[in-house]
């Protein structure tokens, strides 16, 4: 019954040539193409779905106009595990099997899914960095036009209303078996799979008056990529919703873009990971956003 990683991004689009063109740009691989679906995926077999806003398979949305992430599917283990999870979800909420995938809403009223996991194995190249005397990366240069091409999607992000933070927050932990990593009162809880040592798979924003999806966040190798791909993504004329930097929750390298499927899409390397031994750190304040920041002005 162990939840391992996030599976399938659903989005509900305005524009499907505006989103299928962002991901083209992101760096997933293209799959299938069409004017009612189009999808990518990511060199582990995650998949990213994109369908017209008003598509009927969809479930619902506070603002069905509205670009945006429909539904976040899991990835689980195994078949028993995914039955067992799918019997104590009905106590007390609606689950729809849909060939395989098990749907259902959260506190928030978020779709989400669950379905058996099916990772394939891929191949990172860790580029050697040169230090001193040692030189293992030697006759070797850096692209310099490099496009990103995102080893897999590591978490997903909402912004959820403060009234509702205790029992969502619940619901993860308790139902779902997610670990609680880091929690800020003034900001939110941050929280991995069971089966995973991400700080985060699934961050929870805390707000004063909304619930709507925030960002999908997407690996790559080293901040060389993430600084290559969103250099990449700024030349084909896509809006940055941050400059580069490094988070201080997480220590991974960031850089987001405003994403037409909706909310943001994030490129990040070199984030913190934890096992069971890890204790949750509860913060009265937030530490901050961000280790460090490149000026705009340098980009």
């Amino acid at each position: 019954m162990t939840i391992t990683r996030v599976e399938k991004l659903i989005y509900g689009l305005e524009d499907m040539d505006a989103g299928a063109n962002y991901y083209r740009d992101w760096g997933v691989e293209e799959v299938e193409s069409g004017p009612e679906c189009t999808i990518f995926r990511t060199r582990t077999n995650q998949t990213i779905e994109l369908r017209p806003a008003d598509d009927p398979s969809l479930p619902p949305s506070p603002d069905p106009a509205k670009s945006t992430l429909r539904r976040a599917v899991w990835g689980v283990r195994d078949g028993p595990g995914l039955k067992e999870m799918g019997s104590d979800l009905a106590r007390d909420r609606e689950v729809k099997d849909e060939d395989g995938t098990l749907c259902f809403a959260d506190e928030s009223g978020n779709g989400l899914g669950l379905m058996v996991a099916d990772p394939t194995e891929t191949d990172v190249e860790i580029i050697p960095h040169n230090v001193n005397t040692s030189e293992p990366r030697m006759n070797v240069v850096i692209d310099p036009a490099a496009q990103a091409n995102p080893i897999r999607i590591g978490h997903v992000v909402y912004a959820i209303e403060l009234a509702d933070r205790e029992k969502a927050v619940a619901f993860y932990l308790d139902r779902l078996r997610f670990r609680l990593s880091d929690s800020t009162k003034t900001g939110g809880d941050f929280m991995r799979c069971e089966g995973g040592h991400d700080h985060h798979n699934l961050f929870l924003i805390s707000r004063a008056d909304r619930n709507e999806f925030d960002h999908a966040s997407f690996e790559v190798e080293n901040f060389d990529m993430v600084m290559m791909g969103g250099k990449f993504m700024k030349a084909k004329g896509w809006e940055a919703d941050t400059t580069p930097g490094r988070h201080i929750l997480g220590s991974n390298y960031y850089w987001y873009f405003r994403n037409p499927a909706g909310g943001r899409t994030e490129y990040f390397a070199d984030m913190d990971r934890m096992d069971d031994s890890w204790e949750p750190r509860i913060w009265d304040e937030s530490p901050g956003f961000a280790l460090w920041t490149v000026d705009d002005a340098t980009l």
